[in-house]
């Protein structure tokens, strides 16, 4: 998991950062569900009114499909890193996006007046 908050950075250590997590960390685009299931064992207490067994499933769009992923327990913790890398990668993937908007409306501004200030010239 990323060892910084990305709004706490400039632009530059947010990039480098960003790069370092997607060059060094796994990362899986999802979220992580648990359901309560009834298992394939017919004498199991879950199919006689008992407590039914908790299950992790990650969801997950592949390719324009929306699926669910059963993921064991020993998984868990790997799979709950990678979704936490992608989440911080979208914060600074926004924070990037948010800081290159406002360098085009300052040029914008400055086009802008540049422009006004040869018709007043003329």
């Amino acid at each position: 998991m990323a060892d910084y908050q990305p709004e706490e950075l400039g632009r530059a250590a947010t990039t480098k950062r960003a790069s370092k997590l997607i060059a060094e960390k796994p990362i899986i685009q999802g979220s992580l569900s648990e359901y309560l299931r009834t298992c394939g064992t017919p004498g199991c207490r879950c199919h006689h009114g008992g407590p039914k067994h908790a299950a992790v499933y990650l969801a997950i769009r592949y390719g324009k499909k929306r699926t669910s992923i059963f993921i064991p327990r020993e998984v868990v913790p790997y799979i709950q890193e990678c979704v936490a890398n992608h989440q911080h990668l979208q914060k600074a993937l926004e924070i990037i996006s948010n800081d290159c908007i406002e360098v085009a409306l300052a040029k914008k501004r400055t086009l802008r007046q540049q422009s006004r200030k040869r018709a007043t010239r003329s």
